[in-house]
């Protein structure tokens, strides 16, 4: 089935207990706050059901029933753009922010999809089949799902199994019990930065790193419905705004938040075949690479979309200021649009390079590639903050609010004294930096690097996937080091140079 809006903002009214700014909230949402949330998640069923993205956003299913494209597990790289393109239309839409219900839940569903294959292959277990039929409940259903991977980690010097204050740092295994007469497992533990979570019909639960014997009990993957008995979501506080309705002073922030807190599971029972890992210790880091590569890939989609908006107001800033014709801001609005595009094709790279799961009918992206398009976005974030804080002047930390502006007393006077070019209204001047206000903000700024794995994750993943062997053989033979290693495209080159006299 295809959800309405309003059918799945009913769905998430289910008695769930979720705590925001100090106070438990019944109804997530007609809450203040966690009430953008749910709207920016309400997108992704009401693009469904637009006739413009009707056909991208749906599909049907073996039975010939509608369902959301998202749900089918990607078997070629035009399954990876259309996924791709569905993430860029919601951000798209959305100004910027990475929205829809399933935002990272799907990225958890393909890791579980991929890794059940390599365990089963290994093991002869049946985890294939509990996946193939958790994924038609949530098709069946279009159900809102979110990834729940990073565990809070308490101190971090120490393994899961070895900290001292208690063992519930890390998402782990209690026990083995049964329900009401179902087999199942009790789980206990807390997973962080869980976006959307609060609005979310599940969660599906990753390991959050490699597992040694001695953690065996903390490889754990399993899915979890948000109102579970014994869940509890504390969201998170992002950017202050006092008035959801002044989308002057707040563009952005007053249409949108991310609902990113925490998600603690205090015994919470899990049926057998909603899980997925269960003490194969061994394969625990698969689930999290495979995440990471596909949450990689959705992330530089949406970023691509975040930073194509940051080229068009650096553009606007220099237009509106009357320095567009300046040389130094003509190189800063060029770096824009090169930081934008590179990230955009290091992306489609990860789609169209994808890689083949061995023995299946299932693709992944190339985790190079995706892999260097975060980094990239990642690590030149900042100077694309300067580069707008720059071009902007100084009025961003000063730019008067809406109450100033739309007073009768005060707004001959700002409409005089804060014009910029000829031509351009002084209000659309304001606007402009109130969203640069907005934007550059510590918590995209934060998110940016951090989200989707940091920095160092980017470089240790790249190192790993490196093919040291072709960069060497290039080297040995410009260097003519010939120590009898063989490579299957440098050995079979020609001899070089030549004389052809």
């Amino acid at each position: 089935m295809i959800k309405t809006p309003k059918q799945y903002l009913e769905s998430i009214r289910d008695g769930r207990v979720v705590y925001s700014e100090g106070k438990k909230v019944a109804d997530v949402t007609k809450d203040k706050v966690l009430g953008l949330c749910a709207n920016i998640c309400a997108w992704d069923y009401e693009a469904g059901q637009m006739p413009e993205f009707a056909d991208t956003f749906n599909t049907k299913d073996a039975d010939g029933e509608p369902i959301s494209f998202v749900f089918v597990p990607a078997k070629n790289a035009e399954d990876l753009l259309r996924r791709r393109e569905i993430i860029q239309t919601l951000t798209r839409i959305c100004m910027g922010m990475p929205a829809g219900a399933k935002f990272t839940g799907i990225d958890t569903l393909n890791s579980i999809t991929v890794n059940s294959r390599i365990i089963d292959k290994a093991t002869g277990s049946n985890y294939t089949g509990r996946v193939e039929e958790y994924r038609k409940f949530l098709s069946k259903n279009d159900l809102s799902v979110v990834a729940g991977v990073t565990c809070v980690k308490g101190d971090r010097s120490l393994r899961p199994s070895k900290q001292v204050q208690h063992k519930d740092f890390y998402l782990h295994i209690v026990e083995e019990t049964k329900e009401h007469g179902e087999a199942g497992i009790i789980i206990r533990g807390a997973k962080m930065f869980n976006s959307m979570g609060c609005c979310a019909n599940e969660c599906i639960c990753l390991p959050t790193r490699a597992m040694g014997e001695e953690d065996k009990d903390y490889a754990v993957a399993c899915a979890v419905p948000i109102n579970a008995k014994g869940v509890t979501v504390i969201s998170s506080m992002e950017e202050f705004f006092d008035d959801r309705s002044n989308e002057f002073d707040f563009p952005l922030a007053t249409t949108r938040h991310t609902g990113s807190g925490t998600t603690i599971f205090e015994d919470v029972f899990v049926p057998m075949d909603r899980v997925f890992l269960n003490k194969e210790y061994k394969y625990s880091p698969n689930f999290t690479y495979m995440f990471a590569d596909f949450h990689r890939l959705s992330a530089d989609a949406y970023k691509y979309i975040q930073l194509e908006m940051m080229a068009g107001i650096g553009k606007l800033l220099a237009e509106y200021n009357g320095i567009d014709k300046v040389a130094h801001v003509n190189d800063k609005l060029s770096w824009l649009v090169m930081y934008a595009e590179s990230v955009e094709a290091l992306g489609r790279a990860a789609c169209q390079f994808c890689v083949k799961l061995p023995d299946s009918d299932l693709v992944y992206p190339n985790p190079t590639y995706s892999n260097c398009a975060k980094f990239q976005f990642a690590n030149n974030y900042h100077e694309a903050v300067k580069i707008l804080q720059d071009l902007a002047g100084g009025l961003p930390a000063s730019v008067f609010s809406s109450r100033d502006y739309f007073n009768a007393a005060t707004k001959p006077l700002i409409d005089k004294y804060f014009a910029g070019k000829a031509g351009v209204p002084t209000e659309h001047r304001l606007r402009l930096m109130r969203l640069v206000k907005d934007l550059t903000n510590s918590f995209d700024a934060v998110t940016t690097v951090h989200a989707e794995g940091s920095l160092a994750a980017q470089r240790l993943s790249i190192f790993s996937l490196a093919d040291w062997d072709r960069y060497k053989a290039s080297a040995k033979r410009a260097s003519r080091i010939d120590d009898g290693t063989k490579h299957p495209i440098f050995s079979k080159l020609p001899k070089f140079p030549k004389d052809f006299a």
